[in-house]
């Protein structure tokens, strides 16, 4: 027998092989969406583009996501999700202080957010192209922005019951704590080459000036 009837004759891989390509299939769709978001923008791109990227036809896509915002709301929750689900976990058993807490969850929130790549590619995508599409910007504080600021806020109110802080409009406005993360993302995004932020310094800086305002007085 031929070498080329050997080949023709090879056996497909097994079941579990395949399987595992199908389950990993939605998130290399999902990889090639971010990059190509991320080279075109939202409007500019095109189902086609993504499926060639990731090595699968249209309708593969399609049998994964409804459509590309669909699309989009599964590359940033995958993006975002588990990092603010790893920093809530932070203060589900802390037996420390208020203080402590807000220190780790401020923290954590600059390797796991600012340094994240596709963190920013999604910002940066929402500020250009939001005002072309609220629906993305309407689900993007919804699931991304308001968990993270509800985990600011508890930990907030904790420290204010402990009388370890005290009650100021920290606790409406959380957006004030949560304002230089902001802040660090956006200069990356437009000011990186001109002045590189020390992200361990900017974030040492972000916590004492939160904590010195929250903080309880001596005497009050």
């Amino acid at each position: 027998m031929s070498s080329r009837s050997n080949v023709d004759r090879m056996p497909e891989p097994p079941a579990s092989a395949r399987q595992r390509r199908k389950e990993q299939r939605p998130g290399e769709i999902i990889e090639a969406a971010l990059e190509e978001f991320a080279r075109r923008g939202f409007a500019a791109t095109r189902l086609e583009d993504v499926a060639e990227r990731a090595g699968v036809t249209k309708g593969t896509i399609y049998f994964y996501f409804k459509d590309k915002e669909e699309l989009f709301k599964a590359a940033a929750r995958s993006s975002l999700a588990p990092a603010l689900g790893e920093i809530e976990a932070l203060g589900a058993n802390f037996e420390g202080s208020a203080e402590e807490l807000l220190r780790l969850h401020l923290r954590a929130i600059y390797p796991k957010l600012v340094k994240n790549p596709r963190a920013r590619q999604i910002l940066r995508l929402l500020i250009a192209e939001g005002p072309q599409f609220p629906e993305l910007v309407d689900f993007y504080y919804r699931d991304i922005i308001s968990h993270g600021l509800a985990i600011l806020r508890r930990v907030i109110e904790r420290g204010v019951k402990r009388r370890e802080f005290r009650r100021t409009r920290a606790t409406d406005f959380p957006q004030v704590v949560f304002g230089p993360v902001l802040a660090a993302i956006i200069w990356s995004l437009l000011l990186a080459k001109q002045h590189p932020l020390d992200f361990d310094a900017y974030a040492n800086t972000h916590v004492d000036l939160i904590l010195n305002g929250l903080k309880a007085r001596k005497g009050k």
